[in-house]
């Protein structure tokens, strides 16, 4: 099995996990979910662009990042992740300061909010053709997100 091969599994596994998350809906086809980093979600991560924010800067993945959040998860204590399903890609976003905490501290704390975030984007295009029909059935059966969630 070629490299490509493997990526196109691996993302087609991530879409089935996408199903299976507790949504909620931001307007029409925006679905947000808070859910921990698992290792199907760090071998999605590790492959794709990320950005610093505020600012949008691009960066590499940090592997020690990587490692970190492994870590976590082997001792039981996966760290969250916000994990945003709209028609163009998925982004997968984080914090490395007080990561423990997020995203709910910065929900509620305008401090935590200013907090430095990162995330991952996956495009639409990389997953294959059952996205926007898998997206589609989801957001028709998913509930509006509840106010104090910012949108994505």
């Amino acid at each position: 099995m070629t490299e490509a091969e493997d990526t196109f599994v691996s993302l087609e596994q991530f879409l089935e996990l996408l199903k299976s998350l507790p949504w909620c809906r931001q307007g029409e086809n925006t679905l947000v979910a808070v859910h921990k980093c698992s290792p199907d979600i760090l071998e999605v991560m590790k492959n794709h662009e990320v950005r610093v924010f505020p600012g949008g800067m691009t960066v590499k993945m940090n592997k020690s990042l990587l490692h970190t959040f492994q870590e976590k998860f082997d001792e039981g204590l996966p760290l969250p992740l916000v994990v945003v399903w709209k028609p163009e890609g998925v982004e997968v976003w984080y914090r490395r300061h007080k990561s423990e905490q997020f995203p709910y501290d910065s929900w509620t704390d305008p401090a935590a909010a200013g907090y430095e975030r990162e995330r991952v984007f996956v495009p639409a295009e990389a997953m294959g053709n059952g996205y926007s029909s898998a997206l589609a059935e989801v957001a028709g059966r998913t509930t509006e997100c509840p106010a104090m969630v910012p949108k994505y």
